[in-house]
């Protein structure tokens, strides 16, 4: 029984994986109905009122599916990693682990891959049926902008999950380790209301599906990317770094 493959099945046996998976395909099937009905709904919850709704675009089936998973998907993410990464939450579990590895940060980095892998995973998976249901019910999708932005977006993930992997080295639980985490990652597109960071932001690439397909160049979110990714590693780092100084 390797590191690896233990994490794999606290995924898989205790159906974690499903919240995840679950949450992005749910909103992905949501987000393009209700973009392509939207008009329907709302007369007939307006039943007095004549509502007037733009016809659909197939940009709005994205625009849905994004403007739900940016807030819910997160936090299934964060709460689904806590989980995991909170590696000393329970003492007894720990110090089992622990005694069998030679350094304490060999627990961490199947854990992160694990479950960073999972997140990149169900933002394909979600975006893959939100373009499908969109071609189908309003219209087609180009394909280039749609990958281009779903790898910004997978980008994002990463990062976000090593947030909580630094997190949860600095805090043993699991509840404390959800709450700042998400702090963190909330305070990111409050500091891009200042017009000079926003471009820098890891939370920049949150969107990019959406404007590269309205017409936003790719070059717009290079900068972000590059911020990204030279913060994962930081991050990480000082994962590992606050793992081997706590003591249980």
């Amino acid at each position: 029984m390797t590191l690896w493959r233990l994490e794999v099945l606290r995924l898989t046996r205790t159906h974690r994986w499903t919240i995840i998976v679950g949450v992005y395909v749910a909103f992905a099937v949501i987000g393009a109905f209700s973009a392509r009905f939207m008009g329907e709904i709302m007369t007939n919850f307006a039943t007095d009122i004549v509502v007037e709704v733009p016809d659909p675009r197939p940009v709005d089936g994205v625009g849905q599916f994004l403007g739900n998973v940016t807030q819910i998907g997160l936090l299934a993410i964060v709460i689904v990693a806590a989980g995991s990464l909170t590696i000393d939450a329970r003492t007894e579990v720990a110090a089992f682990l622990r005694g069998r590895v030679e350094r304490a940060r060999t627990l961490l980095w199947p854990r992160y891959t694990v479950v960073a892998g999972l997140a990149v995973f169900s933002l394909v998976l979600g975006t893959a049926i939100t373009w499908a249901l969109t071609g189908v019910l309003i219209g087609g999708l180009p394909a280039p902008p749609m990958i281009v932005g779903t790898l910004y977006g997978s980008v994002y993930l990463l990062f976000a999950v090593a947030v909580v992997s630094a997190v949860a080295g600095l805090v043993r639980g699991t509840t404390a380790t959800v709450f700042l985490s998400l702090l963190a990652l909330l305070l990111l597109p409050v500091l891009g209301l200042f017009p000079p960071l926003q471009p820098w932001l890891p939370s920049h690439l949150v969107g990019a599906v959406a404007s590269l397909v309205e017409g936003a160049p790719a070059s717009d979110y290079v900068r972000a990317t590059v911020v990204t990714l030279a913060a994962i590693p930081a991050l990480l780092t000082l994962a590992a770094s606050g793992l081997e100084r706590r003591e249980l």
